[in-house]
């Protein structure tokens, strides 16, 4: 068992460096923070990258490297993963789905090494679920010509066009939120949560750029971001009375 978990750390730390080094994702948040102006064109798509694989996916990896098998992480990486496949079947791109499937190895890997506990599921939270409601139309809505591209214009990172994959990390956000609502769990509200204001403050400074959501769409998204985690952190400090007054009526 202690070998096993050994090697869930080692496979989790692997992946971190891999998935938020090796691929970019540290690397490309940081362009617009560099003011890199060979890629001024498509900060929003170097961010969104970024955000992708450095948050939303190596976040996580962090995670399983102090915590193997933890099942919140896990399941963080699995909506990540398949968030990834469906925008590379969504946009017909062969190159990044063979990048789905390698995330999807990363994450077998790490649950038959990590041994999870089963993940709890509870009464979806109200708040949390009506703002999945709210915000799947409109990352729909955005990520439909990401996905297609039907513009002459190309951003590429290691093979794989930035187009859909910036659609699957509009429809990762809003499934993050969708599991933060099931599980109450902290970790996919403050990734997605991050990931819509940093997308949506950038938006709201580069309202020309490719990818940009405007001036208009970046404040809701923004603004859509921090309701997630101020009613994730709301909900989480309200469960522990709810619990006790369940147990001193039962």
């Amino acid at each position: 068992m202690d070998r096993r978990r050994s090697g869930a750390r080692l496979v989790a730390a692997l992946a971190a460096v891999f998935w938020g080094l090796l691929w970019f994702g540290l690397i490309d948040l940081l362009v617009v923070v560099e003011q890199d102006e060979q890629f001024r064109q498509h900060y929003l798509f170097e961010s969104g990258w970024g955000l992708l694989y450095l948050v939303v996916v190596a976040v996580p990896l962090v995670l399983l490297v102090i915590r193997p098998g933890d099942p919140i992480a896990l399941a963080q990486l699995v909506v990540a993963t398949l968030a990834v496949l469906v925008g590379a079947l969504w946009g017909l791109a062969w190159p990044q789905l063979w990048t789905g499937l390698g995330l999807a190895l990363t994450v077998g890997l790490l649950a038959w090494l990590g041994q999870p506990r089963l993940l709890r599921w509870h009464r979806p939270d109200p708040v949390l679920a009506v703002l999945v409601v709210v915000g799947l139309p409109p990352a729909l809505a955005y990520g439909a010509p990401l996905a297609r591209n039907t513009t002459e214009v190309e951003d590429i990172t290691n093979g794989v066009s930035h187009y859909p994959m910036q659609a699957s990390l509009a429809l990762a956000v809003v499934g993050l939120v969708a599991l933060a609502a099931l599980t109450r769990s902290r970790l996919p509200a403050w990734t997605a949560g991050f990931s819509a204001c940093w997308l949506g403050l950038e938006s709201i400074f580069y309202p020309a750029l490719n990818a940009s959501l405007g001036r208009s769409g970046g404040a809701l998204t923004a603004a859509w971001g921090v309701l997630v985690i101020v009613f994730a952190e709301t909900d989480r400090r309200r469960a522990p009375e709810a619990l006790r007054r369940s147990a001193s009526h039962p």
